[in-house]
């Protein structure tokens, strides 16, 4: 079996090139015996690899006589040309059938992105929601005497003297917080669940649903640390864990 020209690993070089990688972060294997044409590995993570084999593929085709007006069949041999590459765009690895070696660099940068992705979505993530909310509910927790009980009368007017006050807060600061006048109307529709809410739900539930509910609503409308430190203390506030 004859192997691939080094004109032709030139350009498989030059493909990698193209990628958000460097020739030098790869290891191309040129075998000179097996159905292996090429393989190239991820220097840095050897389980990343692309390797195009040549085989041959038996098919049985219907051959018709136009003159007898019959039709045989018969097998055919034809030379296939095989694409194993792990990682996949949606699965670990893939193998396909391609037309002729040269697809393999249209696959090239295509595979690239696919082993950064991967690299990427194993990086833990640090998400500031996440992290506010946590520190919400560990706020919470142990402050609530009762936390099965139903909120009194007197502490359901509490509640919503709370949400009135901090949504005027709100209003005040609509410049300040580049908010918007659709943004303040969902955010007061909120404020309005939650007083509705807190006349259903026992206290335990209610605090830390309703602290998970206006940081994820109001969150993706201020953009500044100083922003989002003013929504975890009126969350705590609205709570009644503050002033």
């Amino acid at each position: 079996m004859s192997r691939l020209k080094p004109s032709f690993v030139l350009n498989i070089r030059e493909a990698l090139e193209q990628s958000k990688f460097t020739p030098q972060d790869f290891e191309i294997e040129l075998p000179t015996a097996g159905q292996v044409l090429v393989k190239i590995v991820f220097s840095h993570k050897s389980e990343y690899f692309l390797s195009l084999a040549e085989t041959t593929k038996q098919e049985r085709v219907t051959v018709e006589t136009k003159y007898f007006q019959q039709s045989r069949t018969q097998q055919v041999v034809h030379t296939a040309y095989l694409l194993r590459l792990s990682p996949g765009e949606f699965k670990t690895q893939i193998e396909t059938e391609i037309s002729e070696p040269g697809d393999i660099l249209r696959e090239i940068p295509k595979w690239c992105n696919n082993i950064r992705a991967d690299l990427y979505a194993v990086i833990p993530s640090r998400d500031p929601l996440e992290e506010l909310r946590a520190k919400l509910n560990e706020s919470i927790e142990g402050r609530i005497e009762d936390p099965n009980a139903l909120f009194s009368e007197e502490e359901l007017e509490a509640v919503d003297e709370r949400f009135d006050k901090i949504f005027k807060e709100f209003v005040d600061l609509k410049e300040q917080l580049s908010l918007t006048q659709q943004q303040l109307s969902k955010i007061q529709a909120e404020f309005q669940e939650f007083k509705s809410s807190a006349r259903v739900y026992p206290k335990g539930m209610w605090a830390k649903m309703t602290g998970n509910r206006f940081l994820g609503s109001t969150w993706k409308f201020v953009n500044t640390s100083e922003g989002r430190t003013f929504l975890f203390d009126q969350a705590r506030r609205l709570l009644g864990q503050g002033d």
